[in-house]
């Protein structure tokens, strides 16, 4: 029996973010994966093409080895993983449908028919969108939806402490808690903020240095206390710091939101220096959580040491489904829950779902696209009800691309996948 592999294609679409697809071929069958934003991706998917014409798809892991082989004079870490992540789960799919099987089941079966999702809320600004270099982008989508083009001054990237922010009412206590109320009445029973985000009391010379002020660390306190008390105690909520603060400041902070029972505090500190991490985790009782920004078992092997609660790898970018659930069961052994990252489409949402089902620390799926029309456009599925994810018994992913909506959302107008 043998599922030979015949030709590869990758193709991206403007949403939010830039999704990147592959297709992995079979003859007349295919199996599609989506990976995680990076620069040229559909390229670096072309690139490695080759290495994968003819190769047996039923023999993924050797596949998988054979491409991290081939990627050695450019970096084990980085884009070319991102490629990988995208291909390996077009081959899982293949073999699914191949097998006519639930990828969930070639991960090792389910441990649970629902899989709870959380709901970002972006800091309540559900219409941007967002290059492969985080900068400010306005996609036909957008357009449709009457947004304007960025400035042309605004060629700083959308986070981090290169780009100045300035305090609107939309990042207002009000503002926090009325957007987690209508959150908690669509059904979700976990919402996510940003506290990476401009104060009344933001300066220049904070915001450069990532230090906060006793001032700013009171008023994103407050932001908290206004989201616990608009939900309740039967609601989860979370908070993501997107790498900003220094480490003092990340563990004042963290420490004056102890009270008020958070789920996690996401990315205290920037990523490049993993065991920053300890510093906070050792100071707080907070949980702490992170991961997205990682790739493979070696990097999670380190960051699984830090004291971290909660690990959020993001499949489509660490490696593919095989690889997370690998880091979930080097999680497990360590009782650290698995909560993933995740900025995907549909299809990589869905890849996604498929791990935490199959594994037994799971906590919440993050779902990034609330407010993104062509999200709810890109599959005929309706993928989430009442905050979560049905698992069914379909073949493969169990999800296909409307390809003729992602044609018309391509990047650059072009589709071929």
């Amino acid at each position: 029996m043998a599922l030979k592999i015949t030709d590869v294609k990758a193709a991206t679409v403007e949403a939010n973010y830039q999704w990147t697809y592959a297709r992995v071929y079979s003859g007349e069958l295919s199996g599609i994966g989506e990976a995680f934003p990076a620069p040229g991706l559909e390229g670096v998917v072309r690139e490695y093409a080759p290495l994968l014409i003819g190769e047996d798809a039923l023999d993924i892991g050797r596949i998988m080895d054979k491409l991290r082989w081939a990627s050695v004079p450019s970096g084990t870490y980085g884009v070319s993983v991102h490629a990988f992540s995208a291909i390996e789960i077009a081959i899982l799919d293949l073999i699914g449908k191949y097998l006519n099987q639930p990828v969930c089941n070639l991960l090792g079966g389910k441990f649970r028919d629902k899989v709870r999702v959380y709901v970002d809320t972006h800091a309540g600004k559900g219409l941007e969108a967002m290059s492969r270099v985080l900068l400010p982008t306005t996609p036909l989508w957008l357009r449709e939806a009457g947004v304007r083009p960025p400035r042309e001054s605004e060629n700083q990237p959308v986070h981090g402490r290169a780009t100045p922010m300035a305090y609107t009412d939309q990042y207002s206590p009000r503002s926090y808690a009325k957007r987690a109320k209508e959150m908690k009445d669509e059904g979700f029973t976990a919402v996510k903020f940003d506290l990476d985000v401009p104060t009344p009391h933001t300066t220049v010379a904070s915001q450069e240095s990532g230090s906060l002020s006793n001032q700013e660390v009171s008023y994103l306190a407050g932001l908290v206390a206004a989201v616990r008390t608009a939900v309740g105690d039967d609601t989860d909520i979370l908070f993501d710091l997107h790498w900003k603060y220094d480490v003092a400041s990340s563990i004042r902070l963290a420490n004056a939101i102890e009270s008020y029972g958070v789920m996690w505090l996401e990315d205290p500190v920037p990523p490049e220096n993993i065991g920053l991490l300890k510093d906070v985790t050792s100071a707080t009782r907070v949980p702490i959580s992170s991961g997205e920004n990682l790739y493979g078992r070696y990097q999670f092997a380190q960051l699984l040491e830090t004291g971290i609660r909660v690990a959020t790898p993001d499949a489509p970018k660490t490696g593919g489904l095989l690889e997370t659930k690998l880091i979930s069961q080097m999680a497990a052994m360590k009782e650290i829950t698995i909560s993933p990252h995740n900025i995907s489409s549909p299809i990589g949402t869905m890849a996604q779902a498929h791990v935490a089902a199959s594994i037994p620390n799971f906590g919440v799926l993050e779902f990034h696209g609330h407010d993104v029309p062509i999200w709810y456009k890109m599959s005929k599925k309706q993928l989430i009800r009442d905050g979560f994810i049905q698992m069914t018994d379909a073949p493969g992913l169990g999800i296909e691309l409307d390809e003729k909506v992602a044609a018309r959302y391509a990047l650059n107008g072009e589709f071929d996948l």
